[in-house]
């Protein structure tokens, strides 16, 4: 990434963490999915929303050590070892396809982890994977 990408600029200014969540959502996920998912929470937990904005978005993409690539794969991987968490596989394919990682790098990825987490939960990430990547018409082939 370019020192021009507002996710490589630490020093630029923002009131606050949310703006600086927001933008930096906006810019891995799109705009239209960060409004879905601000939408959902909305009537429910509008606090929520935002903690997951500037948490997750406004803090934690912005600490040193790892770029956006890789928090994708390490977010990915707990997804898929927490199981029970198809709606944020989705959003984190969606990123991860978004930011240029490869279907194959995913694939890789969960079929690595069955080592760790086991076989149930590997399936169930590869089947929410298979949907996403299918939808996108990106469904990779196994290399033999």
């Amino acid at each position: 990434m370019t020192a021009e990408n507002p996710l490589e600029a630490p020093h630029r200014h923002y009131e606050t963490r949310y703006e600086r969540g927001l933008e930096t959502a906006n810019e891995l996920a799109g705009h239209a999915a960060v409004q879905e998912f601000i939408d959902d929470l909305e009537p429910i937990s509008s606090s929520t929303a935002r903690m997951v904005i500037e948490t997750v978005f406004g803090t934690l993409h912005h600490q040193p050590g790892l770029g956006h690539r890789d928090r994708e794969l390490v977010t990915l991987a707990a997804l898929a070892v927490l199981g029970d968490t198809e709606k944020e596989l989705k959003i984190h394919l969606a990123i991860a396809h978004r930011i240029g990682i490869p279907p194959s790098s995913v694939i890789a990825l969960f079929a690595h982890i069955s080592a760790y987490a086991g076989f149930p939960r590997t399936l169930n990430a590869l089947a929410v994977a298979k949907a996403f990547y299918d939808g996108q018409g990106a469904l990779p082939t196994e290399q033999q």
